[in-house]
């Protein structure tokens, strides 16, 4: 999906940029835990949480399989919502190493985030800059949870009653992808440890406690964001629409 058409020097100038990535993600994990991460020799392969190397065709396969598995699920579920479904128009990376992504209403795409952007209606991530690193330092799936809370805002667009406060669509989108994510282990798709990677996800993303749950910005502290991500598991989209501020929002003061 990404590399069709690339030359050889092109496919390996995005491995080196690949390699770039994995190494900061790595370093980044050591500094947050206060391990030495493992430095590969010459000929070691790109080091992963239970990976022997680190495979770009398989990365780009849970990329297209998890927006596969999403537009199933809400074509399925957004009319129990009241919903009309329809597709975002258009998924797209870029990598702001190289460069700005797209824009959005005339703002530059950000670095190291990923957005859904609702004047054009599209997906789009930092692929060097945090979906790849992502994918490496905590697991496929944790990949596969941010697409999904984008996606989430996605549906959020195409619903009523837009949540009026900023924390409430964040912790909404999670919820989503919290109830995506429960179907998605009804089919038997999950393996062992990927909610584990979901909640690392979750949890990594979360507010400092100094941001105030009204700040526009605000996602959510690592217990409101688990909490809302496990209420969609358990009750699945319906828990999540609409947001149930009492349960979700602890004050932090």
């Amino acid at each position: 999906m990404l590399l069709s058409g690339c030359s050889a020097e092109a496919r390996q100038s995005v491995f080196d940029t690949i390699r770039d990535a994995v190494d900061q993600a790595k370093q980044r994990r050591a500094e947050q835990t206060g391990d030495t991460p493992e430095q590969p020799g010459p000929t070691a392969p790109l080091g992963t949480d239970g990976r022997s190397s680190f495979d770009y065709t398989q990365y780009q396969n849970v990329v297209s399989g998890s927006l596969a598995l999403l537009e199933d699920y809400w074509a399925e579920t957004l009319p129990t919502l009241g919903g009309t479904y329809s597709s975002p128009r258009s998924y797209t990376y870029y990598r702001s190493d190289e460069g700005s992504g797209p824009s959005c209403g005339g703002q530059p795409a950000p670095a190291r985030n990923a957005f859904y952007c609702p004047a054009g209606d599209f997906i789009a991530w930092d692929e060097t800059g945090l979906l790849i690193p992502y994918y490496v330092s905590s697991g496929d799936f944790a990949a596969s949870f941010v697409l999904a809370h984008e996606f989430g805002h996605a549906m959020q667009a195409r619903l009523g009653g837009q949540e009026r406060y900023g924390v409430l669509r964040e912790l909404q989108a999670d919820c989503f992808a919290g109830a995506w994510s429960r179907w998605v282990s009804q089919r038997g798709l999950l393996e062992a440890g990927d909610l584990d990677e979901a909640t690392l996800a979750v949890i990594s993303a979360r507010d400092v406690p100094s941001v105030e749950w009204t700040d526009p910005a605000a996602h959510g502290s690592g217990f409101e964001r688990t909490r809302a991500f496990g209420d969609g598991f358990e009750a699945g989209a319906q828990a999540c629409y609409p947001a149930p501020a009492e349960r979700w929002v602890l004050s932090r003061g």
